[in-house]
């Protein structure tokens, strides 16, 4: 018998491989408005897309924690090629948890080369995703979809599409469904490409489904079970989607810290390191990267399996909420301490800032899961209509 130690990849040695790299062509694309297709290329390669495979369906099983810090240093190196993959990995973890067919050959595809890019966001839905506007037709082997997508991130990039829509059941009533896709050639259209100030390199483009069919075998799980898929597997999406922005925090940090021990002030002959007043802001950059990580780290390590799953999506929507506007101060810190030269193109903390007001706008809303949270904490029904009187 032997006893050969069977190989296993440090996805967290492998990200400090792969950032320097991506960092050197991310700020050509964030001007190009370009997918990063080598990059995406070099994650499959690598086996980095893989890295939420569970060991049952041949893979390494990742845990949260070394995925976050993962896509923690992946995203101070090009952000917007950790947000991409991010979609990817976070949506197989969901998938996988879920077991069954679809799961196994999720994996596999995976294990093959597969990239998924995920699409749940919704004109007029809110954030809400567990309630699709896109409509769902049964029909012989499968369904036919009509529907709108925005923010479909990682498109260019996607061999598979994740995606949801509702049927109507006897009753008249919503099931909400999703599907996980080999990406067709017909039944849908980009309707924008993605042109935003943040995040320029997502290939976050708006869809129409349009008569699209999909074989049910397709289907990720039951039917009406989108709303479960999502609240029992949000720990996968929200600690890893705000591992991103954290990821920002900690390389804008970084990047002030060298700029300034670098600069020379004239006036006193010596870095700016040596100013108080500058003193004083990288500590509040620190300070808030630390309690930013201090809350990621106790979502990531939060029980997760035995829990009622409202109350768990909620909790990790203000760990979501709580982390990325921590991070968007960092970074707005760090601009103020760099100055005017901070907003020229050649520094990348002006990407760096565009691309961390994107946490700050990651669904569901600030405002929404605020009002969740109070109401949870004071015993008032959470999804009452109205919601408010007056």
């Amino acid at each position: 018998m032997s006893t050969a130690a069977v190989t296993r990849t440090d996805y967290v040695a492998l990200a400090h491989e792969l950032a320097p790299t991506f960092a050197e062509n991310a700020a050509q694309h964030d001007r190009d408005l370009s997918f990063p297709h080598e990059n995406m290329a070099e994650l499959v390669r690598t086996g980095y897309t893989a890295m939420t495979v569970p060991p049952e369906f041949g893979g390494d099983g990742a845990s949260l924690a070394e995925l976050c810090e993962a896509q923690q240093i992946l995203a101070g190196g090009c952000a917007s090629t950790a947000f991409a993959v991010n979609m990817h990995v976070h949506g197989l973890a969901m998938i996988a948890r879920l077991g069954g067919p679809s799961a196994e050959w999720a994996c596999q595809a995976v294990r093959d080369g597969a990239v998924i890019s995920g699409g749940f966001s919704e004109p007029g839905v809110g954030g809400n995703w567990w309630h699709p506007t896109t409509r769902a037709e049964e029909v012989e082997g499968g369904f036919v979809l009509n529907g709108r997508k925005g923010f479909f991130t990682g498109f260019p990039g996607a061999t598979h599409l994740f995606l949801s829509a509702a049927i109507t059941d006897d009753r008249g009533l919503p099931e909400p469904m999703a599907f996980l896709i080999p990406k067709p050639e017909q039944g849908v259209r980009v309707t924008a490409e993605w042109d935003a100030a943040g995040m320029r390199a997502t290939g976050s483009h708006s869809l129409a489904l349009e008569d699209l069919f999909i074989d049910e075998k397709w289907m990720v799980g039951e039917r009406g079970n989108l709303p479960l898929l999502f609240m029992s597997g949000v720990h996968w999406a929200w600690c890893s989607f705000a591992s991103c922005f954290v990821g920002i925090a900690r390389a804008a940090l970084d990047h002030v810290v060298r700029t300034q021990r670098q600069r020379v002030i004239s006036v006193i002959g010596k870095p700016n390191a040596h100013l108080p007043g500058i003193q004083f802001k990288i500590a509040e950059m620190a300070a808030r990267v630390a309690a930013a990580r201090a809350h990621l780290e106790a979502a990531i390590h939060a029980e997760h399996d035995d829990v009622d799953p409202l109350r768990h999506y909620i909790d990790m929507s203000v760990m979501k909420t709580t982390v990325t506007r921590l991070a968007h101060e960092v970074v707005t810190i760090g601009m103020q301490v760099q100055g005017g030269s901070g907003l020229a193109t050649s520094d990348p903390l002006q990407r760096m800032y565009r691309d961390v007001v994107a946490g700050l706008l990651v669904p569901p809303a600030t405002d929404v899961v605020l009002e969740w949270a109070g109401k949870l904490a004071l015993d008032v029904p959470i999804f009452a209509e109205p919601r408010w009187v007056g």
